[in-house]
């Protein structure tokens, strides 16, 4: 079960940002659809380093469709074009097995990028996605990613996690309470942490 843990108990240190705490932590802020589009894919960078923080420019869709098969490298063309249902079982299974091919392409030193992880804007998988990919597996090392400012700020209501990543999500930019998705897990619903992820490091 995830679990609301403070960074102290983690070990975790980070300098605290000059930018002001975000407004409306807690609560989804006007406007509720993204401008740049619905379903949203950002491409994680090579890790060079055992934490490497980074602020995306994610490339977004107004389909699902398009926005899943980006991801997948053209492999899965079959999502709904609103998203219904691709944060089910039998939608994640999916997922599941175009990873366990794109692995099998990074083992044989073939280009590919692995699925890593899915924000959903809304409980239960519902509503905007911002998915997140990445050209090595998760080890242990780990990406930091800001949200602050961006669409995405402060609108994480339920979380998906994939071939073996982790994540930690934070009240501000890397610092303030802080809530864990276990390995592969998948949680409909944040409770208190609701619309409250400003940051998120992906491990």
């Amino acid at each position: 079960m995830a679990t609301l843990i403070a960074t102290a108990m983690l070990g975790l240190t980070a300098a605290v940002p000059a930018h002001a705490e975000p407004q409306g932590d807690g609560m989804e802020q006007a406007p509720f659809k993204n401008p740049a589009g619905h379903f949203c894919v950002n491409r994680l960078p090579k890790k060079t380093a055992p934490r490497t923080k980074v602020h995306l420019k994610p490339t977004c869709y107004q389909t699902a469709t398009e926005a899943i098969k980006d991801a997948t490298g053209g492999k899965i063309t079959d999502a709904p074009v609103d998203g219904k249902g691709i944060g089910s079982p039998e939608f994640v299974a999916k997922i599941n097995a175009y990873n366990e091919s794109a692995r099998r392409d990074l083992a044989a030193g073939q280009a590919a990028n692995i699925l890593v992880a899915a924000l959903f804007q809304l409980e239960y998988y519902e509503g905007e996605v911002d998915y997140y990919t990445s050209p090595d597996p998760c080890n242990g090392w780990a990406w930091d990613i800001d949200l602050y400012g961006d669409w995405w700020d402060n609108r994480t209501s339920s979380v998906q996690m994939y071939n073996n990543c982790a994540a930690i999500l934070y009240q501000f930019s890397f610092y303030g309470d802080t809530y864990y998705v276990s390995t592969n897990f998948y949680e409909p619903y944040l409770g208190d942490f609701d619309n409250r992820t400003t940051s998120l490091q992906i491990l």
